[in-house]
């Protein structure tokens, strides 16, 4: 039986590894349509990762008198730890991700200013939004503010920004 949690263990870790892309995460979304739960690849991935872990643990670690044979304990988190993974999988696919940076998103923010503005002229203004740089116009609400200064974004009127300084 050590042979069979071994090579289980083995296939389900290449699985594993062959499902993460470059970056490390999972490309495979554990949607399998109107397909079931057992037909889908991270079920597999990870029922027999799961299986061939936890036999080897139970084989080296359980007593040898025990009542309920490790095979059975193995298969059983096998079925757990594949259906669980699916599942999570399943979840995270259904999640809409939204990158969009929205004019009203930005108000409340800190920025600095990269060209002098006033409240009649307009400069420019870099923001950190959702992971990405943002430059746009603004003017100011309170006089004029020096390049290099720092902002918080009080309004937008579409994509001119309202500042003032901190």
């Amino acid at each position: 039986m050590l042979i069979t949690y071994v090579l289980c263990l083995i296939a389900g870790g290449v699985l594993i590894a062959l499902a993460l892309d470059g970056e490390g995460d999972l490309s495979g979304d554990g949607s399998g349509g109107n397909l079931t739960i057992l037909f889908n690849t991270p079920f597999w991935s990870f029922g027999l990762f799961g299986f061939g872990f936890s036999g080897l643990l139970l084989t080296f670690l359980a007593p040898a008198s025990s009542w309920l044979p490790s095979s059975l304990i193995a298969l059983a988190m096998g079925l757990v730890m594949g259906w669980v993974a699916a599942y999570l999988l399943r979840l995270m696919a259904r999640r809409e991700a939204d990158s969009l940076v929205r004019s009203e998103d930005l108000i409340g923010l800190e920025g600095l200013v990269t060209l002098d503005l006033s409240s009649q002229e307009r400069g420019f203004v870099e923001l950190q939004a959702r992971g990405s740089l943002i430059r746009r116009p603004a003017h100011s609400v309170s006089g004029p503010i020096a390049k290099g200064t720092a902002v918080v974004v009080v309004a937008s009127d579409g994509h001119t920004l309202s500042v003032e300084p901190m």
